[in-house]
């Protein structure tokens, strides 16, 4: 065969896909060598190390996460013509395997748990930023007491202290805060779950205020004339009236204007009816939204020294007529925490904070490198997550995880800082050694030292041991 046609049948080779990474030795053994100094911390603070799943129901993940993870998912259906998904994150499976552990147990138990391991995100605008990445991170599960807050933000601003890393900042704020001001306006749980995740848009501008606003007629979050020029008079037609009923209406209507076959396209009429109550019935009246908006967006611009910013978010709560319990008890946990010297010039409170996962509630914070604005890692509380993956009951919890590669990267010192060679070569000089390599390699390891044979090949270079031990047939030899 010439060689023209052996090339002609080269097989292509099989690449690794976009945003899944090869590790060198040396890079695993640093990430480990990182891995194991935050777990030990987390250790001490009486955590116990468990793992969950790799591959779980994509329906765990879906309960309650919200839109932006959703579209993340690596999903697929498994053999068993399950839904199953790659985790894109733990805390779903860390409370799904406490409410299997505790089921019909009253009072829920506390639960301190740690983990580490891969989770997988896809990105469709950054390929290179989706695939696997590494989370470590802890639970607190069955508490709400503002002790188990504040144990858990001195555990989460102790990690990057514990790898040296000095320029980080904890940012801190609280769900139910927002919420205290929200329930003046008086908005359907959609509204205020969008103003909720566009919190780090918002700011103090009132030109933001007005964008946002547009948003939110654009997804329907606000009553307006989208789909048909009558929808307000639509609107005023079914209110009052039972779903029965405003259907009859609609479909009456849709048969008299004489579009029904442009509106449906490819849906039934009936599916077009119901699309279209749910439309006029879940709008929110504009003012109301943008009244809330309004009111977000003086506290999205409270950001700085963790005593000073409660005391302005006081005011607002105050002056919106709100509920002060949940800005109190922020007050009390800052009053905790700013007692800690660790903390001291590492956390601020900024209300702009958002969280892109849906489950959270009360506190909310991140970790972030000063000198880049870096996420590193970040948690908060998450109490209804428990009766959305099916518990009968609320169950008080809160946690964070952190990005390791991340953490990795603001570590002083920079790769290979956390490694030293202590491997020994162990060479024999030649067939007749081999047992007598393999009895002095065997005695290194008894001492808890580390032995590479020899093997032949490429010898590696003298910088990768601490030291060469040559192997004659009758024993050590050098």
């Amino acid at each position: 065969m010439s060689t023209a046609n052996v090339a002609a049948r080269a097989v292509t080779p099989v690449r690794r896909l976009l945003g899944m990474r090869d590790l060198s030795a040396a890079a695993c053994q640093d990430m480990q060598a990182v891995q194991r100094l935050v777990a030990d911390l987390i250790r001490r603070f009486g955590y116990s190390q468990v793992e969950v799943p790799v591959l779980e129901s994509t329906e765990l993940f879906l309960r309650k996460s919200g839109g932006s993870l959703a579209s993340q998912m690596y999903s697929f259906t498994d053999p068993g013509s399950n839904a199953a998904s790659l985790r894109p994150e733990f805390t779903s499976a860390i409370m799904r395997r406490y409410l299997e552990m505790n089921t019909g147990v009253a009072p829920a138990p506390v639960a301190r748990w740690q983990y580490a391991g891969p989770v997988f995100r896809y990105d469709a605008h950054d390929a290179e930023g989706s695939g696997q990445f590494t989370q470590v991170g802890a639970e607190l599960v069955g508490s709400d007491s503002l002790l188990a807050d504040a144990e858990l933000l001195a555990l989460a601003a102790g990690v990057p202290a514990a790898l040296g890393v000095d320029g980080y900042l904890l940012r801190l704020a609280d769900l139910d805060v927002l919420d205290s001001v929200l329930d003046t306006v008086g908005l359907s749980e959609r509204a205020r779950s969008f103003i909720v995740a566009n919190m780090n848009r918002i700011g103090s501008d009132g030109a933001n205020v007005a964008t946002t606003l547009n948003r939110a007629a654009e997804l329907h979050i606000v009553a307006g004339r989208d789909l048909l020029d009558e929808q307000n008079d639509l609107a005023g037609a079914v209110a009052g009236l039972p779903d029965a009923e405003a259907r009859e209406v609609l479909a009456g209507f849709m048969r008299w204007n004489g579009n029904t076959e442009t509106l449906v396209g490819q849906r039934t009429s009936e599916e077009i009816v119901d699309r279209l109550l749910r439309k006029l019935r879940g709008g929110d009246d504009t003012g109301a939204v943008e009244h809330g908006l309004t009111l977000a967006a003086k506290l999205a611009s409270v950001n700085g020294d963790p005593t000073d910013a409660v005391a302005a978010a006081q005011e607002i709560v105050a002056g919106a007529g709100a509920d002060p319990a949940a800005v109190n008890r922020l007050a009390e946990l800052v009053d905790l925490i700013v007692e800690d010297k660790a903390l001291a010039g590492h956390v601020s409170v900024d209300f702009g904070l958002a969280r892109g996962i849906a489950y959270y509630n009360g506190i909310i914070f991140d970790i972030i490198s000063k000198d880049d604005q870096q996420n590193l890692g970040g948690g908060g509380r998450y109490d209804a997550l428990a009766r959305a993956l099916g518990s009968p009951h609320s169950v008080p919890a809160l946690g964070f995880a952190y990005t390791l590669e991340k953490l990795m990267a603001v570590i002083p010192g920079g790769e290979g800082s956390t490694r030293g060679s202590e491997a020994v070569l162990v060479a024999p000089e030649g067939p007749a050694a081999y047992r007598a390599a393999l009895r002095a390699a065997a005695e290194v390891r008894r001492d808890g030292g580390v032995a590479v044979l020899d093997v032949g090949g490429q010898p590696a270079s003298d910088g990768e041991y601490l030291r060469t031990v040559s192997v004659g047939a009758d024993g050590v030899v050098g």
